[in-house]
């Protein structure tokens, strides 16, 4: 199943959202514009993530001048809207902004316990170049480069050496809309899959982040080598996987038994994202075989009579009576 990635706005219409949970890893949608606009459709789009437990970016369209205090204005207007599955924000850097005023824009987000998304044009490149080298660790370049802009990637118009995240189309196709969208690829030459559906995570000595170059997220962009990462929309090949298969052998139950790693990512909340930020889905059938593998610890026992005391525990068909139970 090919992984899509998708930026909207309120131009776009989401025609079924079982579709974009199954099909999208995450969403980038719009959020403000300037320092008085917020796009309409999303506080929707945000409640629908949130209900279905699809990651998701908002960004703010930045007017040229004052960025500053359109990153603030970005940032006031979501913060009591975004829930457990947002993952930063994003500078969307096209209205031939002044690098200074963007950097203010930066500095800002910087101070913020979320990630972080730069989004430039390929031909604005050398106007934004040095904020790009030495934006911080946990902030990804997302570059604009369309080529034919017929919905599918072109390596005849590669992105810059660099790029996390390349737009390569205006006009590709994607489970769950009935018209055309902006579709992204993961690159594979910085940050992968898995980045963009963690959130972020203190540095250890609680000290600043070193910039992306400096720690291998990203590296000195420039030149105009392609990428070769997971391919995205109509044609495409499915995005690149970062993430880790399970746990380790098991402590109790021998070496035949495997567990998933202990929970360390406090931002996960329910099982769905616990699953998800392991590279397994959360649907029916893996629920089913995880609960039935767990059936008999002690815990998973409790759960099933607390919902039994409430008169919610459901009673599925087929249930062994009690003298042929095995």
């Amino acid at each position: 199943m090919a992984d899509y990635y998708p930026d909207i706005s309120h131009h776009h219409s989401v025609d079924d959202w079982e579709r974009v949970a199954d099909h999208c890893p995450f969403m980038i949608t719009k959020a403000t514009q300037g320092t008085s606009f917020v796009d309409s459709a999303m506080a929707g789009i945000v409640r629908q993530c949130e209900k279905r437990g699809v990651y998701y970016w908002l960004y703010a369209y930045l007017n040229k001048g004052d960025e500053l205090a359109q990153a603030k204005f970005l940032e006031k207007t979501c913060r009591d809207k975004i829930g457990k599955y947002f993952m930063g924000y994003i500078l969307d850097v096209e209205a031939g902004n002044t690098a200074s005023g963007v950097q203010k824009a930066m500095d800002y987000l910087k101070t913020l316990p979320h990630k972080m998304m730069l989004y430039t044009m390929y031909s604005q490149y050398d106007r934004y170049k040095n904020i790009i080298a030495l934006r911080p660790k946990k902030c990804a370049w997302w570059e604009a480069r369309y080529g034919l802009n017929n919905g599918r990637y072109d390596a005849a118009y590669p992105c810059h050496s660099g790029v996390d995240l390349h737009q390569y189309t205006s006009n590709g196709t994607c489970p769950g809309f009935d018209e055309r969208i902006d579709l992204n690829r993961i690159t594979g030459q910085g940050k992968k899959e898995k980045w963009f559906l963690t959130p972020k995570k203190k540095t250890e000595d609680g000290g600043k982040e070193p910039p992306a170059g400096e720690s291998g997220a990203g590296g000195q962009p420039g030149g105009t080598g392609g990428a070769s990462g997971g391919g995205t929309g109509a044609g495409g090949t499915g995005g690149t996987s970062g993430s880790a298969s399970g746990g380790g052998t098991g402590q109790e139950g021998g070496d035949s038994v495997k567990y998933f790693s202990t929970l360390k990512n406090q931002a996960v909340k329910n099982i769905a994202g616990f699953l998800h930020n392991r590279g397994f889905g959360a649907g029916e059938k893996n629920l089913s075989k995880i609960a039935a593998a767990n059936c008999q610890t002690k815990e998973v026992r409790e759960a099933l009579f607390a919902l039994a005391r409430k008169g919610r525990l459901i009673k599925p068909q087929g249930l062994n009576k009690r003298d042929v139970e095995k």
